[in-house]
């Protein structure tokens, strides 16, 4: 395994208040709000799109109010304890078939994404790993299955408080109606409740380990991964190698977003964890075969650090790094936040790779209520994930990463699949396997123990 040192990335100011006011808050800022609902529209007509564009437009919140609030917010709850202040905040997501519809061409979008961007998801399937059955867009929602074409805005409206979450969504649903376009899909989001609050369904803490942004924002402490540059999520300005990539004069303080609905089988995932590794030397089961699947204990502290203890809260650091580990001994080369940031290590085929130019911006919020703690099988209420990561280029950060590293199951120590898929390595080579919490892989991947 190679140990990998980025660049240190490029020196630069921060942006500007003006830059900021250009850029959708959404990304680079976030939301950061407990309640949250997605609305995809179909455009009927391009002068519908274009009257539904122009009711939105006041709504949308940039990164300049969204990345100040968030700032005051923490300032008087680090002050008081209090959460005094509240808001809405609203972003705008537009599909290539959408631009298509507006009557707006994306022949001067000359990004290296381009392309994956004009194809949409459902038709990059197989550079993703969407092969298997039960992960195929044919058993997708039908305004998201390939050919569907139906989905042209995604509208995501974010709130402190349910009932001005409802208020605002009311508000834009009668715009949307007003233009005479179409809702054809729409799902609600929001924190769990005590005790998992700040959880996703399958009991972790998540959202830890977002990626640090030059010169905006929180900067990372020593031994945490470095700044990344702002041109890794934002079009127009410099990336990590000091490229800034010429996108096209109407793309400028852009971004592409990809978003998936990860549903979530708890009860499997509880019995799973509970039966434990069959044929193991030493018993693994329950909360730690669960952390070692994820890398983190439940509250967020690392398994690299904690490897066989959970600390408890309060330790879900980030300054940590696999170098001294490359074996998995403490935490397995396949653990979830292993696979999707290998950090300081990270090998492909024998060819060292920079793990920093693969970092996502991700901004998800749980679906469905808490499966009940005792229960023991699925109770047929959907849950799970809205996963929506924000990036510079489709390919490079999130194509790669879902396809050559969570579904590899060789990486980090062997071969690559051959592409696209299956992702089964050769038999002479044994495998750490396919990342066991998002993955897309068939029911006989296994993964690789480190005795």
């Amino acid at each position: 395994m190679t140990i990998v040192t980025p660049p240190p990335a490029p020196a630069g100011p921060p942006f500007t208040d003006a830059q900021l006011q250009q850029i959708q808050g959404f990304g680079i800022a976030g939301f950061r709000k407990d309640h949250q609902e997605t609305l995809f529209v179909r455009i009927a007509s391009p002068a519908g799109g274009k009257q539904l564009l122009t009711l939105l437009a006041p709504q949308i919140a940039c990164a300049w109010e969204v990345g100040t609030f968030n700032a005051l917010f923490k300032e008087v709850l680090g002050r008081t304890g209090d959460e005094p202040l509240a808001a809405v905040w609203t972003a705008l997501l537009i599909s290539a078939t959408g631009l298509s519809a507006l009557g707006v061409t994306t022949s001067d979008l000359t990004t290296p994404s381009a392309d994956a961007f004009a194809a949409g998801m459902a038709a990059r399937a197989a550079e993703i790993g969407d092969t298997q059955p039960q992960d195929a867009p044919t058993q997708w929602l039908a305004p998201f299955q390939t050919g569907a074409n139906q989905v042209h805005f995604a509208v995501v409206v974010a709130a402190d408080e349910e009932d001005d979450l409802a208020e605002r969504v009311l508000s834009i649903g009668n715009m949307i109606n007003d233009a005479g376009c179409e809702i054809v899909f729409q799902e609600r989001g929001d924190t769990l409740p005590m005790p998992l609050t700040g959880h996703e369904h399958f009991g972790f803490k998540d959202g830890i380990s977002q990626p640090a942004i030059l010169g905006y924002g929180d900067q990372p402490h020593p031994g945490e991964p470095p700044a990344v540059a702002p041109g890794e999520f934002v079009l127009g300005y410099p990336d990590d190698t000091g490229t800034t990539v010429q996108a096209g004069t109407n793309w400028a303080s852009g971004s592409f977003v990809v978003f998936r609905r990860l549903r979530q089988n708890v009860a499997a995932f509880r019995a799973f964890t509970a039966t434990g590794v069959s044929g193991a030397t030493s018993v693994l089961a329950g909360t730690e075969l669960a952390a070692k699947m994820m890398g983190r204990w439940p509250d967020g502290a690392p398994v690299e650090t904690d490897p066989t203890t959970d600390p408890g809260p309060g330790n879900d650091t980030n300054d940590f790094s696999y170098a001294a580990d490359p074996q998995g001994l403490n935490c397995p080369v396949w653990a979830h936040v292993r696979k999707a940031n290998p950090r300081d290590t990270s090998e492909l085929a024998g060819t060292p790779d920079d793990p920093t130019r693969r970092r996502m911006t991700r901004r998800g919020i749980p679906f469905g209520p808490p499966l009940p703690d005792t229960a023991t099988t699925d109770d047929g209420v959907p849950r799970g994930l809205h996963f929506f990561c924000v990036v510079a280029d489709l390919e490079r950060q999130f194509e790669f990463v879902q396809a050559n590293w969570l579904n590899n199951r060789n990486f980090p120590l062997g071969t690559p699949p051959p592409s696209p898929g299956p992702y089964g390595p050769p038999a002479s080579n044994p495998p750490n396997g396919p990342d066991p919490v998002v993955g897309e892989h068939d029911n006989t991947a296994k993964c690789l123990l480190a005795e």
